[in-house]
């Protein structure tokens, strides 16, 4: 019997998108929102055209598809609890926005200056600290799940360049030695199981350094050998610390190339003013913490978010959009929020929810896709896939279930060639980094 492929493809399509889109809504066009509700609590107020609104549903009607919620142990403070997280979620969910876990393993904030374990772990040994790991980190996505708004990423930690859990699973300085690196394999293995045994969730690996090239690839270098299981990279760039464009550029260019993983900008913010609100200290305000060309203004800072949509295409989350000056709860981040001093959302908000370039200068996305041979047998090594215009990125193969079963960097090329080794016989969906899809069968 002979097969119509053409047909094939057709009756494939109308029943595959659905999942793959619903599973995989990329570009994640994302906010951390996580001090929302105390922020609400303490008399902030949100408006859209001057009409007050739910600060969630202003940035959803702006395109955003995603939060992101961090998630302390036990917090020294009210904030980023497990109940509260929970909460913000169902809000999320409620929007149809996914929800992106944050885990920090810490009863407080986690971040290369420090990376403290949570209290009721202090002085447990290494196999028990494992195990709490994941223990921990199985009972945060249940918890997601059973209430219906189970996440899409699982970042386990948060910008871990120097490790997690100090000192247990501390590196770098005097920790960069190979017993170290070892032990940090060893607590993120057990976290990637337990996001494996709980969900079907991405794993995130978080780094900061979003314009250091070399420490960007100093630490996936030094992970390289343990073969750990993840699936995407997250970095922050904030470019008041971290350096101008070319060098956000290039860590993602390099990181996309050398390791074969998406890159995810997870952290980013920008000024809109350089003024204050409130009294509080505010670590950005300063003319040379400006980039040229890219004012504190809000047209200034919608220009820099879609200048970064020009490097990334996996997503980008903006950091604490909502943080504005409450009567009752003091701001160091006003001016760089995506609402204005009185609430008022400013024009990044949309821009960060469009998720494409929409300035004149934005990058062409390859305008064809042609892959041969299609059908394709097993046993045959690869396929070839040909674009009419040089694509810089990943390309993407995902499953029925829409679950990405192999990625494969591009280097910048119109023609690539794709392994198909380890593959079962099945239907496929190949995704180029200007988002085209097309389907591969793989006959016996």
């Amino acid at each position: 019997m002979q097969f119509n492929y053409s047909v094939l493809i057709c009756i494939l399509g109308s029943f595959l998108i659905a999942p793959f889109a619903d599973s995989q809504p990329l570009p994640l066009r994302c906010a951390d929102v996580s001090m929302l509700d105390e922020l609400e609590r303490a008399g902030a107020v949100y408006t859209s055209q001057n009409l007050v609104g739910d600060a969630l549903q202003i940035l959803q009607k702006n395109g955003l598809n995603s939060i992101r919620l961090r998630l302390f142990h036990t917090p020294t403070e009210r904030r980023d609890g497990l109940p509260h997280m929970l909460e913000l979620a169902r809000r999320g969910h409620d929007l149809n926005l996914k929800i992106i876990l944050n885990l920090h393993y810490s009863d407080t904030w986690a971040d290369p200056s420090v990376q403290q374990k949570p209290s009721a772990w202090s002085s447990l040994p290494e196999p028990a600290l494992r195990d709490s790991v994941y223990e921990h980190t199985y009972q945060a996505i249940q918890a997601l799940t059973e209430q219906g708004t189970p996440p899409i990423i699982v970042q386990t930690g948060n910008e871990i360049t120097t490790g997690m859990l100090w000192n247990t699973g501390r590196v770098g300085g005097s920790y960069n030695v190979p017993a170290q690196w070892d032990r940090l394999a060893g607590l993120l293995r057990a976290a990637a199981k337990a996001v494996r045994d709980a969900s079907s969730a991405l794993i995130m690996l978080h780094i900061d350094r979003g314009g250091d090239p070399g420490g960007a690839n100093w630490f996936f270098d030094n992970l390289a050998p343990y073969a750990l299981d993840y699936d995407l990279i997250g970095i922050s760039y904030y470019p008041f610390w971290h350096g101008p464009f070319d060098q956000f550029s290039e860590v993602v260019r390099q990181l996309e190339s050398r390791y074969a993983k998406p890159v995810m900008l997870i952290e980013t913010a920008y000024p809109w003013t350089l003024a204050w609100k409130d009294n509080t200290h505010n670590p950005v305000g300063l003319p040379e913490h400006v980039l040229p060309g890219y004012p504190a203004t809000p047209d200034g800072q919608a220009a820099f978010i879609r200048k970064l949509w020009d490097h990334v295409s996996s997503g980008i989350c903006y950091w604490a959009p909502e943080y504005i000056a409450a009567p009752s709860f003091g701001s160091h981040w006003e001016n760089l929020a995506l609402f204005n001093f009185d609430g008022e959302v400013l024009p990044g908000a949309s821009t960060l929810g469009a998720g494409i370039p929409t300035s004149s200068d934005a990058r062409p996305a390859p305008s064809q896709l042609s892959l041969f041979p299609n059908p394709a047998r097993i046993g045959k090594s690869s396929v070839n896939i040909q674009l009419v215009n040089p694509a810089c990125g990943i390309i993407e193969v995902y499953n029925q279930l829409g679950q990405r079963v192999r990625t494969q960097t591009t280097l910048c090329r119109r023609d690539i060639i794709l392994s198909l080794s380890g593959l079962p016989v099945g239907t496929y969906w190949i995704r180029t980094p200007g988002m085209q899809t097309m389907p591969l069968f793989l006959v016996p």
